[in-house]
């Protein structure tokens, strides 16, 4: 469902139930877990053709509209025009080899770099690049992030194809952005250090109509979250943070 009222959740977590010290003595349960038993969301817009927004799939979220974002995790759909606010944590850049989808998709290797691109083929009309087998490469700008609202939360935003350009521009904000030391002076700010705004907006060409990212700077990161930022940040740096690509069963590719 659409979550336009963050006021719904901010009652639910001030009504928390208070659990005594007997309750907490055995632990959460979950000590025997490891990083890769988790799942990162992703943050994905819908589509005119995305599942969530067929009434006859299993996936539909009710109330969402093409252009909305979409956690992958908590299936909660975003208006798109009010967009989330993100704070940037770590950046990646990935050449993921997939099967087609018009061949059953799935991951074939996500551990390519820029050179898998020189053993490929590239497709005049669509742009795409294939490697001999017929497996295609998909350049993918990803970015680990939290979520502020209704409260922070990990995910990772994909950046592919059209959207590419827009990454392109949102890097070159942060590394635009400034802040100032204890000494008093300006230094190029961590990527954590402010909040920005992740709306769509429609896009067109030649080729159709498709819904894609649109970023805006907002506010200075407050300390506590810049402090959550910076522990995820270290965590997707060093590798402990577990990402399960997931294929676009909506990607526009124009």
């Amino acid at each position: 469902m659409v979550d336009e009222n963050k006021e719904v959740v901010e009652q639910t977590t001030s009504s928390m139930v208070a659990f005594d010290d007997t309750l907490l003595s055995e632990g959460t349960g979950l000590e025997d877990t490891t990083v890769e038993d988790f799942a990162i969301p992703f943050i994905r817009i819908l589509q005119p053709m995305s599942p969530q927004l067929n009434k006859a799939n299993g996936a539909y979220v009710e109330g969402a509209g093409a252009g909305d974002l979409y956690n992958t995790v908590t299936n909660s759909a975003y208006a798109g025009d009010k967009g989330i606010v993100v704070v940037p944590c770590a950046y990646t850049k990935k050449y993921i080899e997939w099967v087609p989808r018009e061949k059953g998709g799935g991951l074939v290797n996500a551990s390519h770099d820029v050179s898998i691109l020189s053993e490929c083929k590239k497709d005049p009309e669509t742009r795409r690049f294939f490697t001999k087998e017929g497996n295609e490469i998909v350049e993918t700008a990803q970015f680990y992030v939290l979520v502020l609202d209704p409260e922070p939360q990990q995910a990772v935003i994909a950046f592919t194809s059209t959207q590419l350009s827009v990454a392109r521009k949102w890097l070159t904000m942060m590394r635009m952005a400034r802040v100032q030391t204890s000494s008093g002076k300006q230094v190029e700010a961590p990527m954590f250090a402010y909040t920005y705004n992740l709306t769509t907006t429609t896009m067109s060409n030649d080729k159709g109509t498709w819904n894609s990212y649109s970023v805006s700077q907002g506010a200075q990161t407050s300390i506590e979250d810049a402090t959550m930022a910076k522990t995820f940040m270290s965590a997707a740096r060093s590798g402990e943070v577990e990402v399960k690509e997931e294929q676009l069963d909506d990607s526009v590719t124009l």
